[in-house]
């Protein structure tokens, strides 16, 4: 059967729609070239201006990573492989990332914001052949203190604690990353020295003088900056607006005067700290997309894919304490 000269116009028309349509597809699902470009040598000076970037977008960008509707299935893979321990759980499964034949080993610890940066961290274990061991614990932060949760007293949180301890002795790792959210309502720990300033400064101390004295090196990352609203939810009613859904710098942190005293007993015990506030933040404001990216899957976690993004600046963070005796990061 021929076809007439309209049907084969509307034939062409159609295949030229596709086209277009796949190609959009393509073009949408590759990262943009400006922040791709960066991912595997991105430098804190690229960081900030690609912050102050994420700070003028006025619309959610087709491509975003993840797409709004897939945010709360995409969480670092340790949540849903068994080895991040929920609820009564109070023993660490025995999991192992990066290069897991390497005789170097590190340990992740800390509650589920330390979490969040597995994916970095086993980035830069894959690439410096480290072995990463994960020891982390849903709303249990590391610093030696009681927390409540469910109306009560966490007491599966302090077991736990005391048994990742117990673990991180054994292992004298080459490195621990310790990373907690602040948790101002916590109670006192029996056993812990006091005279620090108080409940959280006591529990802090005390984690990061055991830290110091069973791993070769020990870095604290503190708290990441928090929205006043969960990104997704409020992206979600402003997708023209996205300024709307950001927060100042200055009213991103929790607890200012926690995060001061975390930083001054980091000094004393010789713990390496780290403040990242500046990889999520220009000086005045913290956005909530940088590029294509989606940094916060709520308030204050931050999604897979910034943490991957963010491990080229945590790998120049690292390497120098891992090359060095002694020494202090700041």
């Amino acid at each position: 059967m021929r076809l007439g000269p309209n049907a084969r116009l509307c034939r062409c028309g159609l295949a030229l729609l596709v086209a277009i349509s796949l190609a959009a597809a393509t073009s949408s699902a590759r990262p943009r070239p400006a922040i791709a470009a960066r991912v595997q040598n991105l430098t804190e000076s690229q960081l900030a201006a690609d912050l102050r970037a994420g700070a003028s977008i006025r619309s959610v960008p087709p491509d975003l990573e993840p797409p709004l509707a897939a945010v709360r299935a995409d969480r670092p893979r340790i949540e849903t492989n068994g080895c991040f321990v929920r609820d009564i759980g109070v023993v660490s499964e025995t999991c192992a990332y990066g290069d897991t034949a390497s005789s170097t080993v590190t340990v992740l610890f800390g509650d589920s914001h330390a979490a969040a940066w597995f994916p970095a961290l086993d980035t830069i274990s894959k690439q410096q052949h480290w072995r990463l061991v994960v020891l982390a614990k849903a709303g249990c932060p590391a610093e030696e203190v009681n927390v409540f949760r469910g109306g009560g007293v966490y007491t599966s949180c302090a077991e736990w604690r005391s048994n990742a301890m117990q673990r991180i002795a054994t292992l004298h790792p080459a490195l621990v990353v310790v990373s907690s959210s602040d948790y101002p309502g916590s109670t006192p720990l029996d056993g812990v020295p006091t005279g620090f300033g108080g409940v959280w400064q006591d529990g802090t101390a005390a984690i990061f003088g055991f830290l110091r004295q069973s791993a070769g090196h020990v870095v604290y990352i503190s708290d990441i900056p928090r929205l006043k609203e969960s990104a997704p939810h409020c992206l979600s009613s402003h997708m023209s607006d996205v300024p709307r859904c950001t927060v100042a710098r200055s009213a991103s942190v929790l607890s200012p005067e926690l995060k001061a005293a975390e930083f001054r007993l980091a000094q004393v015990e010789q713990i390496a700290a780290i403040d990242p506030t500046s990889w999520f933040c220009t000086r005045t404001t913290c956005p909530v997309i940088v590029g294509h990216i989606l940094i916060y899957g709520d308030t204050q976690h931050m999604l897979p894919a910034w943490s991957r993004f963010l491990a080229p600046v945590l790998t120049r963070r690292l390497i120098p304490l891992m090359k060095s005796e002694g020494s202090a990061l700041r």
